[in-house]
């Protein structure tokens, strides 16, 4: 079994037909995000808005270890839409990883500091 695989990936297409296609592209897309940080559930929500402009939205909620990531995108196609989303979601995952590793180096430097303090009393 992979480590950090997606358990639970839901899609729901509202005011357009599901294409075969559009599930693997946003698997292909989540995967790189899952080797930073591991995805429980993934919801995702495409929709189609006749009346509206832009026409493409999407949605998508992404559980994760600590608060949860959510994004949302619009465009004038599905698949612009998808892409704006999806750098969403890669600005979001790095921002959080960076942070991540920001505050362990600081824990680090503390520990550093605390260590060279007790050792020179």
């Amino acid at each position: 079994m992979q480590k950090n695989k997606i358990m639970n990936l839901k899609i729901l297409i509202r005011g357009m037909r599901n294409s075969g296609g559009m599930d693997s592209l946003i698997e292909q897309s989540l995967n790189p995000l899952r080797r930073l940080i591991p995805i429980s559930t993934a919801n995702v929500v495409l929709e189609q808005q006749r009346d509206g402009s832009p026409a493409y939205r999407v949605f998508a909620h992404l559980a994760v270890p600590g608060p949860d990531v959510h994004a949302v995108a619009s465009d004038h196609t599905l698949l612009a839409a998808w892409r704006k989303l999806a750098g969403n979601l890669a600005k979001q995952f790095q921002m959080r990883t960076a942070r991540q590793q920001l505050r362990l180096k600081d824990r680090g430097l503390c520990r550093k500091m605390a260590g060279q303090r007790n050792s020179g009393m």
